[in-house]
């Protein structure tokens, strides 16, 4: 008896094994490797002080068409004031607006919103085992538990936290001290580092002024760009390594990172004359090697740079050229859409200052 005792014993603790291992299979919020995209949600800012609201359009890349809108058709309403943010975790699609004090989760497919939160003045967003992060310009990032779809608690950062990077088990913040300019971003000199595991502020790694933009490479390198002050301080990009040892690359004013490639531009403004270039280049993180000519066609005025990890294409945000040659931010701006050689596929007409596209990814 005791012989059928211990194999039935050693058959169900091989079922509960097997059936563990199928759940963490399914476990939407595991990292995977994409390997089909399906098209994008372009989320564009809109205008408050012109007292024009929000929108999140899509860009169907079958019939190669942004819709704008889709939000509000899905759901009746519009997605706040301000939109900041937005990614896609598991089955959902997590969407902040900045002005509105809100966080929307959505149903990545039909964009049906199943749950509304009340977060203050969230900047940006990340997302690592089952949670999702937000950096809130009060000082805090917010760890929202994704699972349950509830706040769980939140960590003080520093003043105006803006983007995050996840790497090596930690959350990089970059804190710019936005709201302190007339002081030069006195405290906006750091990324702060959260400890994951503990949700704890670890240490405070200093980096030039003014840091908002972060991403994180393949091999766990952090970079991050200082926009300086808009005057004779220029916009600089800074790798973080494993070692948190800090050193400056090039001039870079927005980025994305693609596994070990880096795609950036460079707004260079004049202080007298308010005239800015752009550059557009790409970096080879393990090589160092750099493009130069990123793309053939140039933007207007770039407000951000994406490119989907399936099938490599680039994309640039826009603001449309104004009556007197500046940005428009009251009328509809574009999506320059690029193949992997910079050759221009198609210019859409999104809605109005867009700022961010989330690719939909399988």
């Amino acid at each position: 008896m005791k012989k059928y005792y211990l194999l039935s014993l050693l058959m169900v603790c091989m079922f509960a094994f097997s059936s563990c291992s199928d759940d963490d299979d399914k476990d939407q919020y595991k990292p995977f490797v994409p390997t089909a995209s399906n098209g994008a949600y372009v989320m564009n800012q809109g205008s408050y002080y012109s007292k024009i609201s929000s929108t999140i359009g899509y860009l169907d890349y079958g019939t190669q068409a942004l819709t704008d809108s889709v939000f509000v058709a899905a759901n009746g309403f519009l997605p706040g004031n301000t939109l900041q943010s937005g990614i896609i975790y598991g089955d959902h699609l997590f969407v902040i607006a900045y002005e509105s004090n809100v966080l929307f989760v959505a149903n990545k497919n039909t964009l049906k919103v199943e749950k509304q939160v009340k977060v203050s003045a969230p900047r940006a967003l990340a997302t690592a085992n089952g949670y999702v992060f937000i950096s809130n310009f009060d000082g805090y990032v917010t760890r929202f538990n994704a699972r349950t779809m509830t706040v769980q608690d939140s960590v003080k950062v520093g003043p105006n936290p803006e983007e995050m990077a996840v790497a090596n088990g930690y959350l990089y913040v970059a804190i710019s001290d936005g709201m302190n300019y007339m002081n030069g971003y006195a405290n906006g000199k750091k990324v702060a580092k959260v400890n994951l595991s503990t949700f704890s502020l670890e240490k405070e790694i200093p980096v030039r002024v003014n840091p908002n933009v972060a991403a994180a490479d393949n091999e766990g390198n952090v970079y991050v760009i200082s926009q300086g002050n808009y005057g004779d301080i220029k916009p600089m990009l800074q790798k973080i390594d494993k070692n948190d040892k800090v050193s400056e690359m090039v001039n870079a004013s927005m980025m994305c990172i693609d596994g070990s490639t880096l795609y950036a531009i460079y707004a260079d403004m004049d202080p007298q004359t308010y005239v800015t270039d752009y550059t557009y280049f790409s970096m080879d993180l393990k090589t160092g090697i750099t493009n130069d000519n990123l793309v053939k066609t140039p933007a207007d005025f770039p407000t951000f740079i994406k490119v989907d990890p399936v099938t490599k294409h680039i994309f640039i945000g826009s603001d449309n050229v104004g009556a007197n040659g500046s940005a428009d931010y009251a009328t509809a701006g574009y999506i320059n859409e690029y193949k992997a050689d910079g050759t221009l596929q198609k210019k859409h007409v999104a809605g109005v200052h867009p700022v961010q596209m989330v690719f939909n990814l399988k």
